[in-house]
C-alpha cells in the first residue's frame, strides 16, 4: 500500500460550513418572511375572488331587476358565474325581508321575527287598541302549491285562475284526486268537492250547493283599507245572475263576459246618505268568466237564481262596523247587534232599532230607495243581505270582525256548521239555510285571525296559527312550506281602533321568505361570501365585516312617492352546487301587486348580518340634510329630505320610509323567480 499524505484545510472547511449555516439561515428568513407575508398574499387572493364575483353578480342582479320590474310570466334570461375559487350555493333559510304599511295618519306598524320559522311574532302598534291580527300564507317559491279545501256543504266547486299584474305564460296546472287538468287564464272548469285540490297558480272560485246562491265577490286586488276594489274577474254559474256593482261615488263601470261587454257610467244621487249602483242581469247557458272594472273602488254581488245570501263589509274593511253600503238589489237586510246595548240603524228617511244581543229583519230596499244606501249604526254590527229562503254565509267573528276567530253570535241559519282547526286560536262557522247557496273559494293559507285585544306601548307577542318548524333540518323545512304545514312568507292584516271603528284595518306588512345565492371563498379565515340577497349585493370581506356592494332597488319620487319590486328568488328542486363554470336559467313566473294606494308610515326591515348596513346604506344621502346634521335622529325636525331614515333605537334592520308627515303613494310589488343552477359540462 502506498501511503497518502492527506491533510485537512480548516479554513476551508471552515468557510464551506459557514456557507451552508449562511444559506440555511438565508432560508429560514425567506421562510419567516413568506410565512409573514401569507396573511396577505392570501388577502390580495381574497379581493381578486370578492371583486371578480361582484363584478358577475352585479351582472345577474341586473339581469333579475329587469326581469323583476318589467317582465311578464314566461320571460327568462340566462347568467353564466365563473368562480376564481371558492363554492356557489343555496342558502335557503338566511334571506328575507319585510315592508310595513299603515294605512291611517299619525299611525305605525312594526314587527320582529316573522321570519324565524316558529310560532312566534312579535308586532308593535303603540297608538290605539289592537283588537286581531291575521296571517296569510303567500305561497312563494317553486313547488309550493295553493292548496284548496271544498267545503263539506259543496257540491261542487267552480274555479279560474286569478287575474294579476300578469298572467301565466302557461296553463295553470290543477291535481284532485290524482287526476290533473290544465285551465288557462279566462278558462272556467268546474270540479267536484269531495276531494283536496292543488294549483300551480292562485284561483279565483265560487263553491256551489244546488243551483243558486250569492256571494261578494272578492276583488283581484284588494284596497286593503277597506276591502274594496276595481277589477273582478269571477266564474259564474249557468243561470240567470244578477250583478250589482255599488259604490259611494259616480262610477264607470266595464264588463265583459264571453262575447258580450259593454260599458255604462252612473252619477251618483246628491241626495244625503244615497250611494251609487250598477246593476245587470246575464243568462246563462253554461259556466263562464265575468270581468267587471270600475274607476272607483267598489263591492260587487253577484245572485244566482234569485236565492241566497251574504255578510256585507263595513267602511273599513271588517264585517263588524258602524258605517255600510248596501246593495239596491231587492231582498231582505238582516241586522246582528252582539252589544249590550240597543243599536239604532239609519238609511236615507228610514231606521230601525236592534235591542241588545238580538237579530232583526226588515225587507230590502225601503220605499222610494232608487240607489245603493250609506248606512249608519249606533253600535257595531253585523249587515247580512239575503233574497229567498235558501242560502250558505260565512258567518263573521265579533273578537276579530273577520270570517275567522273565536266569538260568533246567534245566527238565523236553519243549520250552523263549526269549522274548528287543528289549532285553538281560530275557526270558522257556516250559515246553511234550505239546499243551495254560494260561497267564496279560498286556499288552506287563507287569513287566519287571532284575537289580541291590547293596548300597549310595546311589543306584543302572538302566536302563528301554523306549525313550528324551529331547529328542523332544511329539507324538512322545505317541505313544510309546499304542504302548507309552515307558510311560505307572510301577509300580516293588523286590526284596531280608528275613530269611532274598533275593528278598522289599520296596516298591512308582508314578511318574504328570500333565497340567498351565495359565493364562499376562504382567505386567512374562514367563513367570507360574497351574496346576492333580495336586490342586494352583499359581502363579509374583509374581516367578516358586513358591506353592501349594491343595495335594493326601489323607485323615489316626484314628491312623497315610493314603489318597490321584490324579487323573490328561489331555486328549482334540480340545482346544483359547485365551484366550476355555472349556469343560471332564471325564469318570471309570477308578478303581483301587494298594495297601490295612499299609506301614512312605509317601513323596512332585513333578515339577517346586513340589516345595520342595508339601512345605512339606503340613507346615505341623508348625511346632506342640514335638519339632520343640526337635529340628529329627531324626525319631527326633518323637513330637508324625503327617503329612507335607519331607526336604531328601533332595531338594528329597520328603516322608515321620511316624507315630513305627507301621504306616501305607495306601490308594491312581488315578483316570483324561478332559478335553475347547473354547472357547464367542459
Amino acid at each position: 500500500m502506498i501511503p497518502g499524505d492527506f491533510r485537512r484545510d480548516e479554513e476551508a472547511v471552515s468557510a464551506a460550513v459557514a456557507t451552508v449555516l449562511l444559506f440555511g439561515g438565508v432560508i429560514t428568513i425567506i421562510g419567516i418572511m413568506l410565512l409573514s407575508m401569507m396573511p396577505v398574499i392570501q388577502e390580495l387572493e381574497g379581493s381578486l375572488k370578492r371583486n371578480d364575483m361582484q363584478a358577475q353578480m352585479e351582472i345577474m342582479g341586473h339581469e333579475i331587476t329587469m326581469l323583476s320590474e318589467s317582465g311578464v310570466p314566461g320571460d327568462s334570461s340566462e347568467v353564466e358565474l365563473i368562480p376564481v375559487d371558492g363554492e356557489l350555493r343555496w342558502d335557503r333559510l338566511r334571506g328575507g325581508m319585510w315592508y310595513s304599511a299603515s294605512w291611517y295618519e299619525d299611525d305605525t306598524f312594526r314587527i320582529r321575527g316573522a321570519l324565524d320559522l316558529d310560532r312566534n311574532i312579535d308586532i308593535r302598534h303603540a297608538e290605539s287598541n289592537v283588537q286581531a291580527v291575521c296571517y296569510e300564507d303567500m305561497r312563494l317559491g317553486p313547488d309550493r302549491p295553493f292548496i284548496f279545501t271544498p267545503s263539506s256543504q259543496a257540491d261542487s266547486v267552480l274555479v279560474t285562475p286569478k287575474h294579476g299584474l300578469t298572467i301565466p305564460l302557461g296553463p295553470v296546472m290543477i291535481e284532485q284526486a290524482g287526476e290533473d287538468y290544465s285551465l288557462s287564464i279566462g278558462e272556467v272548469i268546474r270540479l267536484d268537492s269531495d276531494s283536496q285540490i292543488k294549483s300551480s297558480h292562485d284561483l279565483t272560485g265560487i263553491q256551489t250547493k244546488g243551483d243558486s246562491g250569492s256571494i261578494i265577490a272578492p276583488p283581484t286586488k284588494t284596497n286593503p283599507a277597506t276591502g274594496q276594489g276595481q277589477h273582478w274577474a269571477i266564474p259564474l254559474p249557468a243561470g240567470e245572475n244578477h250583478i250589482e256593482v255599488f259604490a259611494d261615488d259616480d262610477l264607470l263601470v266595464q264588463w265583459e263576459i264571453g262575447t258580450e261587454s259593454g260599458d255604462e257610467a252612473v252619477v251618483q244621487s246628491s241626495a244625503v246618505r244615497l250611494a251609487n249602483s250598477w246593476k245587470k242581469t246575464i243568462n246563462l247557458t253554461q259556466d263562464s268568466l265575468l270581468e267587471v272594472i270600475t274607476d272607483v273602488d267598489a263591492h260587487l254581488l253577484i245572485n244566482t237564481n234569485g236565492q241566497g245570501k251574504v255578510s256585507l263589509l263595513g267602511n273599513e274593511g271588517s264585517y263588524l262596523s258602524k258605517y255600510f253600503i248596501a246593495p239596491h238589489s231587492e231582498g231582505n237586510l238582516t241586522i246582528s247587534n252582539p252589544n249590550e246595548n240597543a243599536a239604532t240603524i239609519t238609511w236615507r228617511n228610514g231606521g230601525v232599532s236592534v235591542p241588545a244581543n238580538q237579530v232583526l229583519s226588515v225587507p230590502w230596499p225601503p220605499t222610494n230607495m232608487e240607489s245603493a244606501a250609506n248606512i249608519e249604526s249606533s253600535e257595531n254590527v253585523l249587515l247580512q243581505w239575503e233574497t229567498g229562503d235558501n242560502g250558505m254565509v260565512m258567518i263573521p267573528a265579533i273578537d276579530t270582525g273577520q270570517s275567522t276567530g273565536l266569538e260568533f253570535i246567534e245566527d238565523n241559519s236553519d243549520e250552523i256548521i263549526n269549522f274548528t282547526s287543528e289549532f285553538e286560536d281560530y275557526s270558522t262557522k257556516l250559515g246553511v239555510s234550505g239546499n243551495t247557496g254560494s260561497l267564496n273559494f279560498e286556499d288552506d293559507g287563507a287569513m287566519r285571525c287571532i284575537t289580541i285585544n291590547q293596548t300597549a306601548s310595546g311589543w306584543i307577542s302572538t302566536t302563528l296559527p301554523w306549525k313550528s318548524m324551529t331547529g328542523l333540518p332544511e329539507g324538512q323545512i322545505i317541505t313544510s312550506w309546499r304542504d302548507g304545514d309552515h307558510p311560505a312568507s307572510i301577509e300580516i292584516r293588523l286590526i284596531g281602533v280608528e275613530g269611532e271603528a274598533t275593528h278598522a284595518n289599520l296596516a298591512t306588512a308582508w314578511a318574504f321568505h328570500i333565497s340567498r345565492l351565495t359565493y364562499e371563498f376562504d382567505t386567512s379565515i374562514t367563513g367570507l361570501e360574497v351574496a346576492w340577497s333580495a336586490g342586494a349585493i352583499v359581502t363579509n370581506h374583509p374581516e367578516l365585516n358586513p358591506v353592501i356592494l349594491e343595495g335594493p332597488t326601489d323607485r323615489q319620487g316626484p314628491g312623497p312617492r315610493f314603489s318597490a319590486t321584490v324579487p323573490s328568488l328561489h331555486p328549482t328542486k334540480t340545482s346544483v352546487t359547485g365551484s366550476g363554470t355555472m349556469n343560471l336559467d332564471i325564469e318570471l313566473t309570477m308578478r303581483e301587486s301587494l298594495a297601490s294606494t295612499t299609506a301614512y308610515d312605509v317601513r323596512r326591515g332585513w333578515v339577517g348580518p346586513y340589516g345595520d348596513a342595508i339601512a345605512s346604506w339606503s340613507s346615505t344621502d341623508l348625511e346632506n340634510s342640514e335638519d339632520w346634521i343640526v337635529n340628529p335622529a329627531n324626525l319631527d325636525m326633518l323637513k330637508d329630505y324625503v327617503g329612507w331614515v335607519p331607526i336604531p333605537s328601533h332595531g338594528p334592520s329597520e328603516a322608515v320610509w321620511h316624507t315630513g308627515g305627507q301621504p306616501i303613494q305607495f306601490n308594491l310589488q312581488i315578483s316570483s323567480l324561478d332559478v335553475h343552477l347547473s354547472e357547464v359540462s367542459s
